[in-house]
């Protein structure tokens, strides 16, 4: 296994067909020296980024954070984010890449559920749990590099990856501390972000939204976009087609998921669905 297969530091339209999980988790350890501008985007899997050195902030889902070294970053599957990196410094982090099915099978996600359950995105702990769990992290580097060497050697990574969530998740749920970092965000935008999301398959017509939050509507697209990188259209058209993509893999028809994310007819919602996931409907697989 190479640390540095999937560069994610490369333009987003260069990696945008490989926004999936094959493997049950990816390792990265990657510091660049020269500027690098990502894009928002979204992932088909789950995130955990440990920051090691760098000015750099992070934007998921209309909250930025201003992170500090040792600070994680998790970022639950399908969230759109992007970091952003202060002109001229280095970014260097540990990244690990965790497939949504290899976390349930462990019943590894309580981070990422509790990330999602109090809204907040960024961990920092104290100064002896994160040696603890970044001595884990480079454990699991180490063992990339001598993985073909030694016996058994993608069995003890596994083994390793394992530890490690093991360890973050338990620090994690701890209810001292850990989720205290506080982000800016526009509340009203944090508002229509979960409206949005609790009401995939109703009307969320610009006009119907913009009544429900008594805003101008022009007002209301320009702060969303600014807030988040996305146009209303384009964020509700993106969440439905990733809500219908789950409902299909677990046995949902597509013409039934087609009506229960909001479409009005199954033409257009294939070609929405193709236009995002450069796949038709029925060629997802249960």
């Amino acid at each position: 296994m190479m640390i540095r297969e999937f560069d994610e530091t490369l333009p987003y339209s260069a990696y945008e067909q490989k926004g999936y999980l094959e493997q049950d988790f990816r390792f990265f350890h990657i510091k660049d020296h020269t500027n690098v501008d990502i894009p928002y985007h979204y992932h088909d899997f789950h995130k955990v980024v440990l920051i090691l050195g760098g000015n750099v902030k992070y934007l998921i889902e209309g909250r930025e954070y201003e992170l500090l070294p040792f600070d994680f970053v998790l970022v639950n599957r399908y969230l759109i984010h992007r970091p952003v990196i202060e002109m001229g410094d280095s970014y260097d982090r540990v990244i690990l890449y965790l497939s949504d099915d290899f976390l349930r099978s462990y019943n590894l996600l309580d981070a990422f559920d509790k990330a999602k359950e109090i809204g907040s995105y960024v961990v920092r702990f104290p100064g002896d749990v994160s040696t603890s769990i970044y001595e884990q992290f480079s454990r699991i580097e180490q063992d990339i590099h001598k993985e073909k060497e030694e016996y058994a050697g993608e069995l003890l990574t596994r083994i390793d990856v394992l530890k490690a969530l093991i360890c973050f998740n338990k620090a994690c749920i701890k209810e001292d501390f850990g989720f205290k970092p506080e982000a800016r965000y526009n509340r009203k935008v944090i508002e229509i972000i979960n409206y949005i999301s609790e009401n995939l398959s109703g009307n969320l017509s610009i006009d119907y939204l913009a009544d429900h939050f008594y805003m101008s509507k022009y007002h209301m697209m320009r702060v969303f976009k600014n807030e988040t990188g996305y146009s209303i259209h384009q964020y509700i058209s993106e969440k439905r087609i990733l809500f219908a993509k789950n409902m299909i893999m677990s046995g949902v028809p597509a013409t039934t998921a087609c009506l229960n994310c909001g479409f009005k007819d199954y033409s257009s919602f294939s070609r929405a669905f193709k236009n995002q996931l450069g796949i038709l409907p029925s060629d997802i697989k249960n």
